[in-house]
């Protein structure tokens, strides 16, 4: 008998227009409302509906703490905290104590640093937004003073080393945030006194800016592909007349290669896109000593005559990415024009006029910013490198299970850890087309949901004799009174056609049959990206009538999965030729 999804007909509700507005809550030890007027600037460009909302005047711990504030009941945006250390130092007996005054201050302030950051970890927590911390420049005064200001500086770098790994939490320094937008007239004295503004109107923009930056990049999709024009872009000059020695890569060009190879170890693939000849091109990158990224920095090329907007399609279908994730760089007008009409889902990127500092323009696309860096993003360019040796093997394979036996794939499956709650994060919100429901989560909504009831999330690590594809999946489920409830299944694209799927629900399978569990309840919503996932599950048997983004649920009786997944599955008698797996239940679970 098929399976068939039931619809969860969700009722409409009278503030339905109100769900997706976010909130930007703040908190500062100074009078902050100026920064509104950047933020909802940004919003309306950015075309998001979003409120900005302030807490008290210098009551951040309050704010952080007290559960009924504007920031802890803050359901869906960003939480910001604003702080001028040099607020707590004037707090705590000012800038004109004696020495032994001074020593006594500085302790009062570091007393107060160790607070901000038990009362951060306490309200990232309990949160279901992230927290932005933002360090404000101190007053001229301050830095005038050579040792306050290296005390302060410390105190920051403290702070923010101290919350790198707390989850949900990110932080700016005053150095960032200057190096990104200096503000030479930054501070405003006599709106301090009066009111405890401290600074202009243009810092104001610029902090909004940062804000407004770190928002955008916590709540959209991630670009993955980098495709690289060659001809003065790469390079000063044209190889196929200029000849490999004859091009030249000056400190504008050295430093947009050095920024797309600090891009490449964050976890983005590169790629080259030239019209000229194979040899013309991979002879520069051998020959001209000035080159800083080499062949092997490339996951794939196009190099050839044919129009740019077709060879982005072609890498887009060799990598099993989506256009959306791709970033198009050239600096002809008339490429970039070309690829924007043909290729609307990518980003393109003209870039300026050659003598131009190109690493201060990139440095201003937000789409280049990472927040934090996981392990599989160091490794994702190898996997796609070693995927060509895996390519020759399918090539070589007449059957698909002969390609399958040869690639000798190891499954795991295990309890996450909190290291890899990142990870599994980042999974939701990255993947697309094996995602059965597209719930985007934080690192905190993936922490609480499985302390809070009785969730538990298992991840699944992949490597063949190739190599180690590293963590490309979890699944996320419930157990319930006869009933195993799935909420969410996620593996990444890389995994993909791999029958690794199979195996995933089969295992599922098995924890039912073996805790005596009858039926598996699979949540799953159709979106135009996750075809992949509604096909695989249409293949063992259920019937999916919902439409794009309604939800419906799929009941299964346990042992039917791990029935139509072994017929479909590689089965081969050696172990050489088996899809092995494996379970470990000694690691610490969240």
């Amino acid at each position: 008998m098929p399976v068939r999804g039931i619809a969860l007909l969700q009722a409409v509700s009278t503030d339905h227009e109100n769900k997706n507005v976010q909130t930007i809550a703040l908190t500062a030890t100074f009078t902050a409302e100026p920064v509104a007027e950047p933020l909802n600037f940004w919003m309306n460009e950015l075309d998001l509906r979003c409120l900005v909302k302030f807490g008290p005047f210098d009551q951040v711990f309050q704010q952080l703490l007290d559960p009924a504030s504007v920031l802890s009941t803050n359901q869906s945006g960003l939480n910001v905290v604003l702080i001028r250390l040099e607020d707590w130092w004037r707090g705590a007996g000012g800038l004109d104590s004696g020495h032994d005054g001074r020593e006594n201050v500085q302790e009062r302030v570091q007393r107060n640093a160790k607070d901000l950051l038990e009362a951060m970890k306490f309200a990232s927590v309990n949160s279901k937004v992230f927290y932005l911390l933002c360090f404000c420049p101190a007053s001229g005064r301050i830095q005038a003073d050579e040792t306050l200001a290296r005390f302060f500086d410390t105190l920051e770098a403290q702070i923010a080393e101290r919350l790198k790994d707390v989850s949900g939490t990110y932080v700016v320094t005053s150095a960032e945030s200057k190096a990104l937008y200096p503000v030479t007239e930054y501070e405003d004295q006599k709106a301090n006194e009066v009111s405890h503004v401290p600074y202009t109107r243009q810092y104001f923009h610029a902090l909004g800016t940062i804000i407004a930056r770190r928002f955008y990049r916590i709540h959209t999709p991630l670009h993955k592909v980098i495709v690289l024009d060659c001809d003065n872009t790469l390079w000063q000059g044209v190889c196929g007349e200029d000849g490999a020695s004859g091009v030249r890569v000056g400190p504008a060009f050295s430093d947009l290669q050095e920024f797309i190879l600090a891009q490449r170890d964050a976890g983005m693939l590169v790629c080259l896109c030239s019209k000229n000849s194979e040899e013309d091109v991979w002879s520069v990158f051998e020959k001209n000593p000035g080159m800083v990224l080499k062949r092997e920095h490339f996951v794939s090329s196009r190099i050839n005559w044919q129009p740019k907007s077709e060879n982005l399609r072609s890498l887009s279908a060799e990598l099993k990415l989506g256009m959306d994730s791709f970033i198009f760089l050239d600096d002809s007008a008339v490429e970039c024009a070309e690829v924007e009409a043909r290729c609307p889902e990518a980003l393109t990127l003209q870039l300026p006029e050659q003598n131009t500092d190109f690493k201060r323009f990139l440095s201003h696309v937000w789409a280049f910013d990472h927040l934090k860096i996981t392990e599989e993003d160091r490794k994702r360019s190898d996997f796609y490198a070693r995927n060509a040796e895996r390519e020759k093997l399918s090539a070589q394979s007449m059957r698909l299970e002969d390609f399958l036996a040869g690639l000798e794939l190891q499954l795991e499956f295990l309890p996450m850890t909190r290291a890899e709650l990142p990870r599994v994060a980042q999974l939701t919100q990255r993947t697309n087309q094996f995602n059965f429901t597209s719930v985007r989560r934080t690192e905190n909504e993936v922490e609480q949901l499985c302390l809070a009831g009785n969730a538990e999330c298992l991840v699944i690590r992949l490597r063949d004799r190739f190599g180690d594809y590293g963590l490309v999946g979890a699944m996320i489920f419930t157990r319930r009174p006869g009933l195993l409830d799935v909420d969410n299944v996620l593996l990444s694209c890389r995994a993909l056609g791999r029958r690794v799927e199979h195996r995933i629900l089969s295992h599922l399978d098995r924890i039912a049959r073996k805790e005596d569990r009858g039926n598996i309840r699979i949540h799953f919503v159709p979106t135009p990206k996750n075809q992949p996932a509604r096909d695989f599950l249409e293949s063992i048997g259920a019937i999916i009538e919902a439409g794009n983004g309604v939800p419906c649920q799929i009941d299964f009786e346990s042992g039917r999965i791990a029935e139509l997944s072994s017929f479909l599955c590689v089965e081969h008698a050696g172990s050489a030729a088996r899809l092995s797996d494996t379970t470990h239940d000694s690691v610490d679970r969240v």
